[in-house]
């Protein structure tokens, strides 16, 4: 016959034996889950949920800035003065850009900041005389935008912007002054274009 001590002990070797299967199918349960997880989150595996995401749509910009002069060409670097202006946050930005449109041979006259931040890559403002210049500068920055003001001399003024990142690699620009400058589709021929005034800060 079996005696309760016996009996008792052998009740809990069993629960044990429960306990021990329980915790281990736990343990078990929870690394399939964590590895479930990271799959998901590093990409291996696709998420079992698929929720949209709502994004701010991009803002329509149907101004393209001022056609340039007909049967303009490019003009060569070295015939291009510019003023440099930081309209960013990030300090030394303008004299960091002026050096390198420098060393591309625009010959910049200052650096400074700009009288107000600017959200876009780039803003390049000259007179009417001053088109092809800015145009061609244009090419060294992508996605600048060309604006024109009363100025009566070929001067331009560069301001850099929030989005702004580098200028374009060199091996990638062509200003052949011999090559006339495409005009952008849907550019406001400089007839029509409105001249805006400009003003500057303190140097930087």
């Amino acid at each position: 016959m079996t005696t309760p001590a016996k009996a008792r002990a052998a009740r809990r070797r069993h629960m044990q034996q429960r306990q021990t299967v329980i915790f281990g199918a736990l343990i078990l349960a929870m690394l399939l889950v964590g590895l479930g997880a990271g799959a998901v989150w590093v990409g291996v595996l696709p998420s079992p949920v698929n929720v949209a995401i709502n994004a701010p749509e991009p803002t329509a910009t149907t101004d393209a800035g001022p056609c340039p002069p007909a049967d303009a060409t490019y003009v060569p670097l070295t015939e291009v003065s510019a003023s440099v202006l930081n309209g960013t946050s990030t300090s030394g930005l303008a004299s960091e850009v002026g050096n390198e449109l420098g060393e591309r041979g625009i010959a910049v006259s200052r650096t400074a900041n700009a009288p107000s931040q600017f959200a876009g890559t780039a803003q390049i403002t000259s007179g009417q005389d001053g088109l092809a210049a800015a145009f061609t500068t244009a090419v060294l920055i992508p996605d600048a935008a060309i604006v024109v003001d009363d100025r009566a001399d070929q001067t331009i003024d560069i301001v850099l912007g929030a989005s702004y990142d580098s200028l374009r690699p060199a091996d990638e620009v062509d200003v052949d002054p011999e090559v006339e400058i495409p005009v952008p589709q849907g550019c406001t021929p400089l007839s029509t274009a409105e001249p805006t005034s400009e003003s500057d800060s303190s140097e930087e």
